[in-house]
């Protein structure tokens, strides 16, 4: 609700603090060293709720040209229908969580004056508030345009709040990261704390998305700047530089996703879960929502797992990242294999399975149970010839028209976010890190600032290392379907692909900003950035209209989302509608 941003989210901060009775607390408390640091850990504490729910997931991933409706999505946000509007509650509940986190670091700045400890750390705790305050107003920018700009705490509800143009939103996102690069440490207090590698690789993106900005109309929005790609390549290129530390890319890209392997090299900056249920809130709960109705198919050999997941299918790939986005080069390109599942082992023995091809078998646990093709078929009597070809097991091939609504249930499921630590198939609450920054990305926008100033010698080259980890390595075996369905040759399956992999610096000059986006989509799929990506780059519309056919009602003004209308009724005095609400929702 919008008390988050009213109310300072005062009850939020006490929970933690203290279990005890809530009426002995008071603003006192922030005035105190437990207090404070509490007031901190509560701030931090607030990013999680994107993953929580579907919160991130449906703002960022739902009705890109990556991702569509899945059978038991949200047709509002995937297909931008008219109940994509002011009322829906999942617009208010990304406000409010937003500001909630605005809130909190409001509080710590405020009573931090007070508050007796050593000088460091009250310039550490500010650097951390400051930070954590530019990544809320960073996703609200974003996603609202002009929004309150609260810098300050109030222990009285206040409800005048106007709306500030996103420009000068921007500026204070930008002056906050920068404080906290020159407060934050070198390194992490702890586990999950921020520091100077963090804030300069989300002031690189900041930056980044203020030069992306091409149109004079959006250019005066952002209020873009001719420095801005400089300043992109400066702290981009500090990380890079090793610098700010010694980050590298996890050399098998698998092995980036590994559940045992969350601490590694490549993670700048995770938002913390843990395996221990009381300490983990809701948990993580993104495991849920990519996963296909693999344990419906058929229930005699292949019941639903830990393993597998919990089968919400909130959405689904689009055509476009099969048979488009990994290009002619896909088979030479571990990510694609890498990044779904492609198949499911029977967990369950039965005899007398009657397959897709129309023969019967027994089955033991280890079989092949369901198996998807990476190709598309155009005709049923071309996916009729895959299926005899391959009689052990049934084959779903990614829909090469677009099923009804209430079929869309099976498709080769992103692997990234599945969590086997989960205590039972159906629980929820998952202890996966949520990765916010990794290496992959400060190369990728070190590379897209070099390519939109013209370079593209060193564009290449940063996308290059970014590709290379992608290649397949001499001695690495490749999926059956490098043979069976993408031409390769039996001979090569394991052969190195990183020549294969490389790019030019002629490859990419022509149509740069498509180019970019596409690596950005095959390295970071699924990572709940690409409707941020896509409105940064003003390409929302092209590419939603170009290849997801179910979003054909999207509009110009869906790059903003509507102001929550719970906002709008507390607001007093109110402005004229065009003032308090964003064009094409009233």
């Amino acid at each position: 609700m919008i008390a988050a941003l009213l109310m300072l989210a005062f009850v939020s901060c006490k929970k933690f603090l203290t279990e005890e009775v809530v009426s002995s607390v008071s603003y006192q408390l922030y005035e105190t060293e437990k207090g404070i640091e509490g007031a901190l850990v509560s701030a931090y504490n607030t990013m999680r709720m994107g993953v929580t729910s579907e919160r991130i997931l449906t703002f960022s991933d739902a009705g890109t040209d990556l991702f569509t409706l899945g059978s038991d999505g949200n047709p509002s946000f995937n297909q931008y229908l008219a109940t994509l509007s002011s009322l829906d509650p999942r617009i208010s509940d990304f406000w409010d969580y937003h500001y909630k986190g605005v809130s909190e670091c409001n509080i710590i700045l405020t009573y931090l004056p007070k508050v007796q400890m050593t000088d460091k750390r009250k310039t550490e705790i500010r650097a951390e508030a400051r930070f954590l305050r530019a990544y809320y107003y960073f996703d609200l920018v974003r996603h609202y345009g002009n929004v309150p700009l609260v810098m300050q705490s109030f222990d009285k509800v206040k409800t005048d709040f106007k709306r500030t143009a996103a420009k000068t939103v921007y500026d204070s996102i930008i002056a906050d990261l920068q404080f906290a690069f020159e407060g934050l440490p070198l390194a992490p207090a702890a586990q999950g704390r921020t520091y100077k590698a963090a804030a300069a690789h989300l002031l690189a993106k900041v930056y980044l998305t203020r030069a992306s900005a091409v149109s004079p109309e959006q250019q005066a929005i952002r209020g873009t700047k001719s420095t801005d790609l400089d300043s992109v390549v400066n702290y981009a290129g500090m990380i890079v530089g090793k610098k700010l530390g010694n980050f590298s890319l996890v050399t098998d890209y698998a092995k980036l996703y590994d559940i045992n392997n969350q601490v590694n090299p490549e993670v700048i900056f995770a938002v913390q879960f843990t395996t221990n249920l009381l300490n983990n809130g809701s948990g993580n709960q993104m495991h849920l929502y990519h996963v296909p109705q693999y344990d419906a198919i058929n229930t005699k050999i292949l019941q639903r797992s830990v393993e597998y997941g919990r089968p919400y299918r909130r959405v689904r790939p689009t055509p476009y990242v099969y048979n488009g986005l990994f290009g002619d080069t896909r088979k030479y390109d571990s990510r694609f294999a890498k990044s779904f599942v492609w198949g499911y082992i029977a967990n369950k023995a039965a005899n007398n399975i009657v397959t897709t091809a129309g023969n019967t078998i027994n089955v033991q646990v280890g079989d092949t149970a369901v198996y998807f093709s990476p190709v598309y078929y155009n005709t049923p009597a071309e996916l009729n010839a895959a299926v005899q070809e391959n009689k052990r097991f049934a084959v779903y091939a990614p829909q090469n028209t677009y099923r009804p609504f209430t079929m869309n249930n099976l498709f080769p499921g992103l692997r990234k976010w599945l969590d086997p630590s989960r205590p039972t198939t159906n629980e929820t609450n998952g202890s996966r890190d949520w990765v916010m920054m990794r290496y992959a990305e400060t190369l990728l926008m070190l590379a897209e600032a070099y390519g939109r100033k013209g370079d593209y010698d060193n564009a290449a080259k940063y996308i290059n290392e970014v590709r290379e980890r992608a290649a397949y390595k001499e001695g690495e075996p490749k999926t059956t379907q490098y043979w069976t369905f993408e031409g390769g040759s039996y001979a090569d399956r394991t052969s190195s692909t990183v020549t294969q992999m490389r790019i030019t610096a002629a490859q990419i000059s022509s149509q740069f900003v498509d180019y970019i986006l596409e690596e950005r989509g095959r390295e970071m799929l699924g990572e709940l950035n690409r409707w941020e990506d896509l409105v940064r780059c003003e390409k929302l519309e092209e590419r939603v209209k170009k290849y997801n056919p179910d979003a054909g009602n999207i509009r110009p003004y869906h790059v903003l989302r509507p102001i929550p209308q719970t906002h709008i009724d507390r607001l007093d005095p109110k402005g004229p509608i065009e003032e308090e609400q964003n064009f094409g929702y009233y």
